[in-house]
């Protein structure tokens, strides 16, 4: 019977699970950076609602105080803007008085992409 030489083997095997390994590893760091990026983008939606709601209080308050001039000063067209200090401005405006009451709407824009 002829012996197999079975020395080549283990360089063989090494490469294959450094390999193994290396794919591994760029998945986590593929994985981590895009849960990073979602997490981002959904911290600067929320920052936007909040903004927006808070957009309507102020709006609630110039109402209260003098609901004829704020709805004359602001429409859709040319909104009563507010800019914050985290990339967010909102636009907010009432019409009416239907019966009455009116409507107050507001607009929150952000960036999508965070400049460093």
């Amino acid at each position: 019977m002829k012996a197999y030489n079975d020395k080549g083997i283990a360089i063989f095997l090494t490469l294959m699970l450094l390999f193994l390994l290396s794919l591994i590893t760029i998945t986590v760091l593929l994985t981590a950076y895009n849960y990073n990026s979602i997490c981002e983008s959904q911290t600067r939606r929320l920052k936007a609602m909040v903004s927006a709601e808070s957009g309507i209080n102020y709006a609630y308050y110039q109402l209260r105080t003098d609901a004829s001039a704020f709805v004359a000063a602001y429409s859709e067209v040319s909104p009563c803007a507010i800019s914050l200090n985290s990339g967010v401005t909102v636009g907010v405006w009432a019409t009416g008085p239907v019966s009455g009451i009116y409507t107050i709407k507001s607009k929150a824009t952000y960036l999508k992409t965070q400049v460093p």
